[in-house]
C-alpha cells in the first residue's frame, strides 16, 4: 500500500468520526478506537467502515515500524 492511499484513507476516517467519541486521528487514537470505539459508537453510521480503516491504518503503522526500525539514521 502506498502511502497516498494511507493517507487518502486518514482522511476518510476523520471525516467519519469527526463528530463521534475517539478524539485525534493519531496511532493511538486510533488504537484506542480499535479496542474501545464500539462502546459508544457501534451504532453510528459509517461505524463498519471506520473500524475497517483503523485496521487498515494500524496494519500500516505496523509494517513501518519493523521497516524504520532496521534503518540507522
Amino acid at each position: 500500500m502506498k502511502i497516498f492511499e494511507v493517507l487518502n484513507l486518514r482522511y476518510e476516517y476523520e471525516e467519519l468520526t469527526s463528530d463521534w467519541s475517539v478524539g485525534s486521528s493519531d496511532i493511538d487514537s486510533i488504537d484506542w478506537f480499535i479496542e474501545n470505539g464500539h462502546k459508544s459508537n457501534r451504532l453510528r453510521n459509517g461505524f463498519k467502515r471506520a473500524i475497517e480503516i483503523a485496521h487498515v491504518i494500524k496494519e500500516y503503522n505496523n509494517g513501518t515500524k519493523k521497516i524504520t526500525s532496521r534503518v540507522k539514521v
